[in-house]
């Protein structure tokens, strides 16, 4: 963190990017916008300072996701994007339901239980009973 603090110490005026951030954000612009963001880094005086920061970060393994940084487009999972006009917003699908798939059978009480039992889950490992049964 220090390094952004020295970074903007360094700068009187906000980098560009801090003015209309969704320009440099792969999930929602254009290839045009995209363009634009990555010539405007190429232009910008902290364009040394912003590309030593994503290497820092991508040599701690967090890459940047879906965004343009220091006039490079990085996926949505931290890689390289070599040719802005061929990426592709991947949708995102929010209009399907949650299901929930019960695999055992419903219980046949509806009496409350006076406290909640303790539960551990182990996948892979079969429950042990809980002592709530209603028989």
């Amino acid at each position: 963190m220090a390094t952004v603090t020295a970074i903007s110490i360094r700068s009187a005026a906000r980098p560009p990017c801090a003015d209309v951030p969704n320009d440099w954000d792969l999930d929602v612009g254009t290839p045009e916008t995209w363009r634009t963001a990555v010539q405007i880094c190429r232009d910008c005086p902290l364009l040394a300072d912003c590309s030593r920061l994503a290497k820092a970060f991508i040599a701690r393994g967090d890459a940047p996701r879906a965004m343009i940084w220091a006039g490079v487009g990085y996926d949505n999972v931290g890689r390289v994007v070599d040719d802005l006009d061929r990426h592709r917003i991947a949708p995102i699908d929010r209009s399907r339901p949650m299901r929930i798939i019960r695999s055992g059978t419903s219980p046949a009480c509806t009496e409350p239980a006076l406290t909640a039992p303790r539960r551990h889950l182990v996948l892979g490992q079969p429950l042990r009973p809980t002592g709530t049964d209603c028989g």
